[in-house]
């Protein structure tokens, strides 16, 4: 009897089922408005993105432009071998400089690293007037901020209740 009962419900589920798998679920108003909206937004951020890069076409296309008329327009062969030549020189000066640039900031990454970064300086001379409860919250607060990782005196000297 049990078991007529569970097939049943089985056999109804399964129809309810069946039922329900030609049919999209329904959606609520604000998730189909929702839907749209990054339906829209995905539509607009592509268009943006083909827009702008058919402007950085364009704008390498309009320099070469320009580059083959002032080339064109040189009156001698000379004169164009030394603007070829200025130009590549340009470039040299331009690749040196951020080859400079990231070293430099390798450098002052290594510096801090080492020790030789900014330093920051905590006063904690009014533990004298906390009461137990919160010179322990401090020295928790204290602790995230500055991980002993990172902090070589605090390791040493930490403010104890």
């Amino acid at each position: 009897m049990a078991d007529d009962a569970a097939s049943e419900q089985g056999t109804d589920v399964a129809a309810a089922g069946a039922a329900d798998e030609g049919q999209p679920p329904a959606m609520s108003k604000s998730a189909r408005k929702k839907l749209l909206k990054q339906e829209r937004q995905a539509a607009q951020k592509a268009a943006r993105k083909a827009a702008e890069k058919e402007r950085r076409r364009a704008d390498i296309e309009r320099r070469r432009r320009e580059w083959e008329e002032a080339l064109a327009a040189a009156p001698s062969e000379e004169a164009r071998a030394e603007m070829v030549e200025a130009r590549r020189q340009t470039r040299r000066e331009r690749v040196g400089r951020r080859a400079e640039e990231r070293g430099a900031r390798a450098e002052r990454l290594r510096r801090a690293a080492e020790g030789a970064g900014q330093k920051v300086v905590l006063d904690l001379e009014f533990g004298d007037l906390m009461r137990p409860n919160e010179i322990h919250s401090l020295t928790q607060q204290v602790d995230l901020l500055c991980p002993s990782r990172f902090c070589t005196f605090w390791a040493e000297t930490k403010l104890h209740a």
